[in-house]
């Protein structure tokens, strides 16, 4: 499935994860992230101001898929 940044953030919240735990577009500490560096998309963790790099996307659809993968691994526990 191709994802729009409106579309994942749809989906996150019916899946019950704060908008507190990542960020589309825009760093944001301690949170999952996905930002536009040159032609491709990095997906990271941002963690005391330092990127821990999680992937890179070709595309934006490709790179949201990637942070949603990312964002509910890591959201598991706080879920449960």
């Amino acid at each position: 499935m191709g994802w729009t940044s409106d579309q994942l953030r749809e989906f996150l919240d019916r899946h019950g994860v704060p908008r507190t735990v990542y960020s589309i577009g825009a760093d944001q500490d301690e949170s999952y992230c996905l930002v536009r560096i040159g032609a491709e998309w990095l997906v990271y963790y941002s963690e005391k101001g330092n990127r821990n790099e999680l992937g890179w996307g070709k595309s934006e659809s490709q790179a949201l898929n990637l942070l949603k993968l990312f964002v509910l691994e890591g959201t598991t526990e706080i879920r449960r």
